[in-house]
């Protein structure tokens, strides 16, 4: 990407600037609507020139002889390089998603699902999270609230927030039973991977084995808990397909077929997201155009990862076109981030 900055400040200016219009309108970039656009000081055959140059860089490319221009990967690429290091955000978008977003849970996963699942309802377009490292979290508290259900809330606290689930009590058990296995099991479990207490799932049960009868059965449910979030917390998407196909790109049916079996296979988008290049140290981060295999060269993914103390925790991404509305994509992914730090703080 080092060269694509030694552009002159008036090919800068006119490539921004076209191919933030034809994200906005999908019309093909001419000398005459660049010209009434933003450069009416500038000829029509100034404008021509500078066009042609920017072909010939390759930021640029045209479908038709006779026909305007359109943005070409690196183009693309450019535009983004440039919005992420403005660091100029779109409020607005962040402010609808503030409005859907209603947290129900204390567990930041769920959280972090639950701000995706609103990127894709504001951007109308497929957002998907893959989770990570949720086995590598550690048990921090351990609180069994019995319930006048006859039920007992049991409160798992790790250093991504609370799992929380139920379990039926036996009429033998009391309000200080509960009490005493919580402080117990809090003891034995402190600070250990759910990894690791998942992997020595025998060795914790012949321990607990030992003590109270319903302690052993308390950790055999915490264990079921744990095992069922590691395991459902890997990779969800969240997509309109009725938005998905307004996009021009897809009016085609065969394109919008191969756009669709895309969307739905979690594995291909899984294995997009690791081709991604995260050793910019950028929070946001991306793959357009001929970044990705052959087969994906008309797609862009553009992502953000997000970090506890222990790691990664998740990373979130939109995928679509090339002729993505990237500065609202960045402007949500931002959000996201700074969401996710502030739940950090309260964790801790």
């Amino acid at each position: 990407m080092a060269d694509n900055y030694n552009l002159s400040e008036r090919k800068r200016e006119i490539l921004l600037s076209s191919v933030s219009n034809y994200i906005d309108n999908a019309m093909p970039i001419t000398s005459s609507n660049v010209q009434s656009n933003a450069f009416s000081s500038l000829s029509s055959a100034t404008l021509r020139n500078e066009l042609n140059a920017l072909e010939e860089m390759g930021y640029l490319k045209q479908l038709h002889t006779s026909g305007g221009r359109i943005p070409t990967s690196k183009g693309y690429k450019y535009y983004v390089e440039s919005l992420l290091k403005s660091r100029k955000f779109d409020n607005k978008i962040v402010d609808d998603i503030k409005n859907k977003f209603v947290k129900r849970s204390n567990f930041i996963l769920d959280v972090v699902d639950g701000l995706a699942k609103n990127v894709s309802e504001v951007l109308k377009l497929p957002t998907f999270i893959e989770m990570q490292n949720a086995e590598s979290l550690c048990i921090k508290g351990i609180n069994i609230i019995p319930l006048i259900t006859g039920q007992a809330l049991v409160l798992v606290q790790t250093d991504a927030g609370i799992i929380n689930n139920t379990i039926n009590l036996s009429d033998k058990i009391t309000e200080e039973n509960c009490k005493d296995a919580s402080k117990f099991l809090t003891t034995n479990l402190y600070n250990k991977p759910i990894n690791e207490i998942i992997s020595n799932f025998d060795y914790y049960n012949e321990l607990f084995k030992n003590q109270i009868k319903y302690f052993q059965e308390f950790f055999s449910f915490i264990t079921d808990t744990l095992k069922t979030y590691s395991q459902n917390h890997k990779f969800k998407t969240h997509s309109n397909i009725s938005n998905l196909l307004e996009n021009p790109e897809y009016q085609d049916i065969s394109s919008a077929k191969k756009f669709l079996s895309l969307v739905e296979n979690e594995e291909k988008i899984s294995n997009l997201i690791k081709n991604i290049d995260d050793t910019s140290n950028n929070e946001i981060t991306y793959s357009i155009g001929d970044d990705n295999t052959d087969e994906f060269a008309d797609y862009s993914i553009i992502k953000a990862n997000y970090s506890l103390k222990n790691g990664v925790i998740a990373t979130i991404g939109v995928v679509g076109p090339q002729r993505l509305d990237y500065y609202r994509i960045a402007s949500a992914l931002k959000y996201i981030t700074e969401e996710i730090n502030e739940i950090e703080k309260n964790l801790n």
